[in-house]
């Protein structure tokens, strides 16, 4: 069997089925008011058509990955509904940066932001060098 190219690779990670999980289940202004309750001090990020991604990367990667905090775990999301600090748009595309605390109930924190998952999204696994060729 051949191996897939690069572009059927990168449409399968984009638009191929994950893992169902279940996000967010607030409205956005009441998503909103929870994330500032639980960060007061840290910008927000309301997105929608979110997967969570299991970053595939070598044993020693890893180990510097969890000796300075942080998991291979990040945010890919589709549609940005809202961003506290103004860096994006309603409707651009956002990939976090690695996650500091695992997801609960729909909010994803990395060292800068919160990301608040509204509504279902996914879980997928890929190799950090096809996640961050997307531009």
């Amino acid at each position: 069997m051949q191996e897939p190219d690069d572009l059927s690779r990168m449409a399968d990670f984009l638009y191929g089925n994950g893992v169902h999980l279940d996000g967010c289940e607030l409205e956005e202004k009441a998503a909103m008011a929870e994330v500032r309750r639980r960060y007061p001090h840290k910008p927000f990020c309301l997105v929608r058509r979110w997967m969570l991604v299991d970053l595939l990367v070598a044993e020693q990667t890893l180990t510097g990955i969890q000796a300075s905090g942080r998991l291979p775990l990040l945010v890919f999301a589709h549609e940005v509904v809202f961003d506290s600090a103004g860096r994006f748009a309603p409707g651009d595309w956002v990939r976090s940066s690695l996650c500091i605390t695992c997801p609960e109930d729909g909010f994803f924190e990395t060292g800068n932001t919160v990301y608040v998952l509204l509504g279902d999204g996914c879980t997928k696994q890929a190799d950090y060098k096809l996640l961050f060729s997307i531009h």
